[in-house]
């Protein structure tokens, strides 16, 4: 199970009991809450807040874009956000280019890292035969490397025969935080809820 599918299972489970309270509904000013009812309405709560060309979603999952002490991820591309974010799948890639601060977004990730280190040296072990035991060795089962400094560093610092790391700068070696894919789920989630609390009820016949 990929990580995306584990969040999402995650978050389905975390909102499973939620129940939506509408605080402003005028126009594209909204600010709804979503949390479970009492007395576990402080697990997982989160709100969205709605202005126009602006989306912020605030709670209990981190900040994206500090603000104060609140924990918001902010988004801007038209007048009503709610039109952006509706009935989609969640897209992490395009939206973290619309969260203002970025703080949150991303973090350095030991396994994208060593999947980077490893795809970079494939065309080399052929010539360098040792280079993968070497590579293992120096780098990747140095344990102090927590940082995407400390990764460029440290293989700027490598050296195998003639072998080197060049423009590693290329390279990612951070992936979406936890926090950050679950309230991309959290906005379109939450959407859906409002929107299906909108629509007429049917009338009994």
């Amino acid at each position: 199970m990929s990580d995306a599918t584990k969040i999402e299972a995650r978050f389905a489970k975390d909102v499973a009991t939620h129940e939506m309270t509408v605080l402003l509904d005028s126009g594209l000013h909204r600010h709804l809450r979503f949390a479970a009812p009492q007395p576990n309405s402080w697990l997982h709560w989160f709100e969205i807040v709605t202005w126009p060309g602006h989306l912020a979603i605030t709670g209990d999952m981190e900040s994206f874009a500090t603000k104060a002490d609140a924990d918001t991820f902010m988004s801007s591309r038209m007048p009503d956000m709610f039109e952006f974010f509706r009935g989609k799948g969640i897209n992490p890639n395009y939206w973290s280019q619309k969260v203002s601060g970025g703080a949150g977004v991303k973090e350095f990730s030991r396994d994208e890292f060593r999947k980077e280190v490893l795809d970079y040296i494939s065309g080399s072990v052929r010539d360098y035969p040792n280079l993968i035991d070497e590579v293992y060795a120096d780098i990747l089962s140095d344990e102090s490397i927590r940082t995407v400094e400390a990764a460029h560093d440290a293989l700027a610092m490598f050296e195998y025969k003639d072998f080197r790391f060049e423009d590693t700068h290329e390279l990612d070696f951070e992936r979406f935080t936890t926090h950050y894919l679950w309230c991309c789920h959290a906005t379109v989630w939450g959407i859906a809820q409002y929107d299906a609390a909108k629509k007429p009820q049917a009338v009994a016949s």
